[in-house]
């Protein structure tokens, strides 16, 4: 239904319909005869209505759309959109105008709350998302530009999994897609992959938008980029799994004092008493002692070892950096090496690729830690028919830079790919003998020297454990080089 007033000159009503008095709660005779703007416009409209009605003079200028508010006897105030008609005398001149009204008081609210809902989703901090029942966008704000690279254009009509970075399982995206077709809410975290290839973190909330008769039309997801805060939490576990690591080593540390104050001694004092029992004459002849002789020497020698990794890795020395070779440290490594390649028949196979850089790092510390991955990839050959172990060194180019790149491989038993991350662990160890604390160790003096190392499994069988260190000097600390050093001339 439609309001209708008709209006004279100047201004006074001369008709009103039923509709209008039903919109604005007034009677009859409180409308017709009476000034229009003085009784039913608010006071800020009222200028403003008076000098639209002097125009009247001028019919041509006079709007044929109008658009006011109007005030109901409650003192509530309506808006009306008004289609206006001008009534002439014989001579042509406008005597009065009707007007033909909508109440669109509702609709404007509506248009206005969807403005502003349509404000706040385009300047929000968060990404929104909308896509069909079928799961294919039809909406992004801006912040998902932002944030992914990706304009509107290009991603209206695709799947979300444009984004998908390969991390989020096929079960989890089942989950998903269960949870919301059913109505409910689904909340985790992606993984996501930006248009140049770059990897954020992102916490979403998706769910599903409804039609008045409550069957699902769309799909919203509201999302919070939480990159910073997954590179924080990760930051916080590795400073509190150092921390735990500090404590341990302080407890071992005075453990291992212990040790070697109340053990090293009497150790000795076995050792020395067994090797000179071995030399005294007559025992020459009995086999059978010298042999038992010679378990129980090994076995304190296995025991020293043992005093040895854990006053090491228990009171790590900082370096004594200098210019080296890799060469020269990996003969070293090996000539340490020698007794286990010898015990366990390994036939050891050295390789330098010609035009090795030098490097700046602590000859000492890594003779240790090539000797030590030598021995253990010996030892890993134990059971194998024709045991080999290849030791060779190259130059390394990666994003990081230049490096020398080690690779120690061997054709034993092999690594299980599980276990990878863990044999670096403090006494974490598969053999039944032995702390677990040699690639700890090797694994602090790499650190040290800001230098990687990973494990792959070798073909056809065995592993190669594979050591990357910087030629560049690196600022490094606890312990580690400090400061930086010009290349030698």
């Amino acid at each position: 239904e439609l309001a209708a007033v008709a209006l004279g000159r100047p201004g006074r009503t001369t008709f009103c319909n039923n509709h209008f008095l039903k919109i604005t709660g007034w009677r009859h005779e409180d409308v017709v005869g009476k000034q229009w703007t003085q009784h039913f416009v608010p006071p800020s409209q009222v200028e403003n209505l008076d000098k639209l009605l002097q125009r009247m003079d001028t019919p041509a200028d006079f709007p044929t759309r109008y658009e006011g508010l109007v005030r109901t006897r409650d003192g509530d105030l309506r808006l009306l959109a008004w289609n206006n008609t001008l009534s002439f005398d014989a001579e042509g001149r406008a005597t009065g105008v009707t007007g033909i009204g909508e109440d669109i008081t509702d609709r404007r609210h509506t248009e206005e709350e969807l403005r502003k809902l349509y404000r706040a989703v385009e300047q929000s901090p968060s990404i929104v998302l909308i896509t069909d029942r079928n799961g294919l966008i039809e909406y992004v704000n801006p912040k998902f530009t932002q944030v992914s690279g990706y304009s509107l254009d290009e991603v209206v009509g695709h799947n979300p999994k444009i984004l998908k970075s390969g991390e989020t399982t096929s079960e989890e995206y089942a989950d998903l897609w269960r949870t919301i077709r059913n109505g409910g809410e689904w909340r985790g975290e992606f993984h996501n992959r930006k248009k140049n290839g770059e990897l954020y973190w992102e916490s979403a909330s998706i769910s599903a938008i409804r039609d008045p008769d409550g069957a699902i039309t769309h799909f919203l997801a509201v999302k919070e980029v939480i990159t910073e805060r997954k590179r924080l939490e990760t930051e916080v576990a590795q400073r509190n799994r150092e921390l735990a690591q500090t404590q341990a080593l302080a407890v071992m540390g005075r453990m291992a004092s212990m040790i070697a104050h109340d053990l090293r001694n009497p150790l000795s004092s076995v050792k020395m008493t067994l090797q000179i029992l071995d030399k005294q004459p007559g025992n020459e002849s009995s086999n059978e002692a010298s042999e038992l002789r010679q378990i129980a020497l090994e076995q304190i020698r296995y025991m020293e070892d043992i005093l040895s990794d854990m006053l090491t890795y228990s009171r790590p020395d900082a370096l004594n950096p200098e210019w080296i070779t890799i060469d020269k440290v990996l003969e070293s490594a090996s000539g340490l090496a020698q007794r286990q390649l010898d015990q366990h028949r390994v036939k050891l196979s050295v390789h330098y690729q010609p035009g090795l850089p030098t490097f700046h790092g602590d000859a000492n510390k890594l003779r240790q830690v090539f000797s030590n991955l030598i021995t253990n990839a010996a030892q890993a050959t134990e059971k194998t028919p024709h045991p080999r172990v290849s030791v060779e060194a190259m130059v390394h180019l990666g994003p990081g830079g230049t490096g020398v790149r080690v690779e120690i491989c061997d054709n034993g038993c092999g690594v299980d790919p599980a276990e990878g991350d863990k044999l670096f662990e403090p006494f974490y160890t598969t053999r039944a003998k032995g702390t677990g604390l040699g690639l700890a160790i090797v694994k602090r003096i790499l650190d040290q020297h800001q230098a990687s190392i990973d494990i792959y499994p070798s073909e056809p069988r065995g592993s190669c454990i594979v050591v990357v260190l910087p030629t560049t000097p690196q600022m490094l600390t606890d312990g580690g080089l400090q400061g930086r050093e010009e290349l030698p001339s």
